[in-house]
C-alpha cells in the first residue's frame, strides 16, 4: 500500500506542473557567516552519482579525520565521528550537529538520525571539523551543512539492484519558473542485509517548494515523510563467533527478535531576505524497538522537536558581522515494557522527558590588508525536565554555558593562506543517556555531567589551478567526557558515564590534483592520538585514516576507484581487545546512452574482512559487527 502511494504522488506531481524555461540557480544561506577566507579544517563534499547511495555515510569517507560505522545496521543508523567526538554514539549522531539547507535536524538534546535525508536530492556537503559551540551551540565534535541540488525542470526515475537483496527505487520530479521552484522525490529501499536478521524495508516522500518574492526575498518550505516498518538488528558477536561464521546474528538478538520500527513526519520553513534570514522547524517521530533483553527490552518513544531562528548579516568597509538568536524545544515519552522472547510484558517505565534550550551568538570580522581577524561569542541555557509516571523521582536540571572563539587568517599570497583558531565547546547529555539509569530505577542519571571542550588548530592552506592542498594541526581538551558501557545485570543495555579528562592531538592533510579534464585524484590522511586520563585510548577512534580517490574519463565512459584506509582502535576503554587494521577497495563506472545513465560498480572488491561497527565496552566479549564482503549492484536512471 505504501508504494503504490509514493508512486501516485510521483505520477500526480509529473502531471500537474508544466514544463518551463530554465532560469538561474536561488542560493540558500547555510552557514553562519561566509567570507573569502574560512577556516581549513572544512571540507567540501560533492555528491558523487557512481556510490551505491545507501547513506550519507559513503559520501563522508574522504573527510580527514571524520570516521563512519554503522553503515550496514539500519537499526543503529550511521554513526559519525569527527577528531573522536560522537564515538560514544550506540545509535545515529551525537556531539555533531547537522543543518540541512540551514536548518537543524538534530534534537535540542543533540541526537541525529540520517535515514531520513533523500540522497538523490543530495546537493554538496560541508563539514567543519572543530569545536564549533561558539557557531552552532549543543555539539564538540563539529558542523555538517547539508545542501540540496538546485530544482531543475527534471524528471527522473531511478532503480538499483544488487547482492544481498539491494532494491532502491526513486523517483524525482522538478518544476521551476520566475516565481515557483518545486521538487518532489519518492523512494523506496529494501536490503536483506549481509548478516542474519539484518535486513531492512524503508519508503520517504519529500515535497520542497521556493517562492520567489519582490527584492530579493524568497521563502522556501519543506515536508518530508519517512517510514520505516522493518530494521532488524542482528548485534554483537565475540571473536570466537565471528570466527566461526561471521555472517551470523546473535543469538540472544533472535530470541528477543532485536529491531526497530520508525515514522517521521518533518516540516521546515526558511525566509531569507538580503539581511535578515529566519526559520522554524517541527519535526515528530515515533520509535517502537525490542532490544535482547527482558527488563526494559521495548521501548515506545514519541518524540517532537520544534524550533525557531533568525539572525541579521552586515557589512560596512573593512567589517563584517552577523548576530542572531535560536530557540527550542524537545518533548519525548518515554515508554518501557518487558520483552518476554519477542512479546510485550508489563510496563516497566513511563516517563515524559523535555528539553528546553535557548541561544543567542554574534561574529564580528575584521580584515586588514592581507590579515582577517574573526571573534565569536555564544550564549546558551539549557532548562531539562522529567516527570515520572511510575515512581517519585521527576527531576529538573538548568545547564548553560558560554562559547567564546577567536581565529587570525593571514594570506601570503592569492594562492596561500593560512591561520590559527581557539575555541571552545559544550555538550550536555542526551535524554536517552540521561534515562539509562544503572541503578535499574525509573527517573534520570544524575551523576551523568556536561562535557566542555578547548581546542586550538593551525593550518595552511594552497591553491592554483590544478592543485588544491591543505594542512591543519589540532589539539583539543576534553573535561568529563561521556562514554557508554554495559552492566552485566542489563546485558545488551547501554549505559553512559563520565570518564575525565581526553587529550586529542593529530594531524590532517588533503590534496587534490587535477592531473587533465579528464582525470582527478584525491588524497587525504589523518593521523592523531585520543587519550583518556589514564594514558589509554579513546575506543573506536582509529589512530590514522587513509582515503584515495581517482576519477577518469575514458570517452563517454566514467571510472572512479576508492580505496579506504583505516588504522588500529580498541574496543575497549581499557585498551585490551585491539580491532585490526584494514583497507577498502571500491570500483565504479558510469556511462550515459541517451536518456538513460547506467552505472556499475563493486564495493569491497578485494574482499576485505573488516568490522562494521564497534560495541564499545560491550559485556562478553560482544564487541564485533561484521561488513559485508564484496558486493556488486548495477542502477539505471531514466531521464523522462
Amino acid at each position: 500500500m505504501m508504494r503504490r502511494a509514493l508512486y501516485f504522488i510521483f505520477f500526480f506531481c509529473t502531471l500537474c506542473h508544466a514544463q518551463v524555461q530554465e532560469l538561474e540557480e536561488v542560493v540558500l544561506r547555510a552557514q553562519r557567516i561566509k567570507s573569502s577566507i574560512q577556516p581549513i579544517s572544512q571540507t567540501e563534499v560533492v555528491q558523487d552519482g557512481l556510490l551505491l547511495q545507501q547513506d550519507i555515510g559513503e559520501l563522508l569517507q574522504g573527510v580527514p579525520s571524520l570516521f563512519v560505522s554503522s553503515q550496514q545496521n539500519f537499526s543503529q543508523d550511521t554513526r559519525i565521528s569527527i577528531r573522536g567526538f560522537g564515538t560514544r554514539a550506540t545509535f545515529g549522531i551525537r556531539g555533531i550537529k547537522v543543518l540541512w539547507d540551514g536548518i537543524p535536524i538534530t534534537t535540542p538534546d543533540g541526537q541525529t538520525q540520517l535515514d531520513h535525508i533523500p540522497l538523490s536530492s543530495m546537493g554538496t556537503i560541508e563539514v567543519i571539523r572543530s569545536v564549533s559551540s561558539g557557531l552552532y551551540g549543543n555539539a564538540s565534535g563539529g558542523i555538517i551543512l547539508l545542501k540540496s541540488t538546485p530544482i531543475k525542470n527534471k524528471k527522473t526515475l531511478t532503480a538499483t539492484l544488487g547482492d544481498f537483496g539491494t532494491g532502491h527505487l526513486v523517483g524525482s520530479y522538478g518544476s521551476k519558473n520566475e516565481k515557483n521552484l518545486f521538487q518532489a522525490v519518492v523512494e523506496h529501499k529494501k536490503h536483506n542485509g549481509y548478516r542474519h536478521w539484518s535486513g531492512y524495508e524503508n519508503s520517504l516522500i519529500n515535497l520542497a517548494n521556493t517562492f520567489i518574492i519582490s527584492n530579493g526575498n524568497i521563502l522556501s518550505v519543506n515536508y518530508s515523510y519517512f517510514n520505516s516498518p522493518m530494521a532488524l538488528d542482528a548485534g554483537g558477536l565475540t571473536s570466537a563467533e565471528v570466527t566461526e561464521n561471521r555472517s551470523q546474528a546473535r543469538q540472544r538478538n533472535l530470541d528477543y527478535k532485536a529491531g526497530e520500527k520508525v515514522q517521521q513526519h518533518q516540516f521546515t520553513a526558511r525566509w531569507q531576505s538580503k539581511k535578515w534570514t529566519a526559520y522554524g522547524f517541527f519535526t515528530k517521530r515515533n520509535l517502537d524497538a525490542k532490544l535482547p533483553f527482558e527488563f526494559g527490552g521495548q521501548i515506545d518513544l514519541g518524540r517532537s522537536y520544534y524550533g525557531l531562528g533568525m539572525q541579521q548579516d552586515g557589512r560596512k568597509k573593512q567589517w563584517l558581522w552577523q548576530y542572531g538568536v535560536e530557540a527550542a524545544a524537545q518533548r519525548d515519552a518515554r515508554n518501557r515494557f518487558k520483552n518476554i522472547l519477542g512479546e510485550r510484558g508489563t510496563a516497566t517505565l513511563d516517563q515524559s522527558e523535555r528539553f528546553y534550550t535557548l541561544g543567542a551568538y554574534g561574529i564580528v570580522e575584521l580584515t586588514l590588508s592581507d590579515w582577517r581577524f574573526r571573534a565569536t561569542l555564544r550564549a546558551d541555557t539549557h532548562r531539562i525536565q522529567l516527570v515520572d509516571f511510575m515512581g517519585s523521582n521527576s527531576d529538573k536540571k538548568n545547564l548553560s554555558a558560554y562559547s567564546p572563539s577567536v581565529a587570525a587568517f593571514y594570506s601570503f599570497s592569492p594562492s596561500l593562506s593560512s591561520y590559527i583558531r581557539w575555541g571552545t565547546g559544550f555538550e550536555t547529555p542526551s535524554l536517552n543517556e540521561l534515562s539509562a539509569n544503572p541503578t535499574g530505577e525509573t527517573g534520570f542519571n544524575n551523576m551523568l555531567a556536561p562535557q566542555q571542550s578547548e581546542e586550538v588548530e593551525v593550518g595552511l592552506y594552497l591553491k592554483t589551478k590544478i592543485f588544491d592542498a591543505s594542512l591543519t594541526l589540532f589539539t583539543t581538551t576534553t573535561q568529563c567526557e561521556i562514554l557508554s558501557y554495559e552492566l552485566n545485570a542489563f546485558p545488551g543495555q547501554d549505559f553512559f558515564r563520565n570518564i575525565g579528562r581526553v587529550d586529542r592531538k593529530g594531524i590532517e592533510a588533503n590534496a587534490c590534483l587535477r592531473m587533465a579534464k579528464t582525470a582527478m585524484l584525491k588524497l587525504n590522511y589523518s593521523q592523531g592520538t585520543f587519550k583518556t586520563h589514564d594514558g589509554n585510548d579513546l575506543p573506536n577512534v582509529p589512530r590514522s585514516q587513509f582515503n584515495t580517490s581517482l576519477n577518469h574519463l575514458f570517452g563517454k565512459t566514467a571510472v572512479s576507484l576508492n580505496i579506504r584506509h583505516v588504522g588500529k582502535r580498541y574496543a575497549d576503554s581499557k585498551n585490551l581487545v585491539e580491532v585490526s587494521r584494514f583497507w577498502v577497495t571500491d570500483l565504479y563506472a558510469q556511462r550515459k546512452w541517451g536518456i538513460t545513465t547506467w552505472t556499475m560498480g563493486v564495493n569491497n572488491i578485494t574482499n576485505a574482512s573488516y568490522y562494521d561497527n564497534i560495541r564499545i565496552n560491550a559485556f562478553g566479549g560482544r564487541y564485533f559487527e561484521p561488513a559485508a564482503m564484496r558486493q556488486a549492484f548495477a542502477r539505471v536512471q531514466v531521464l523522462l
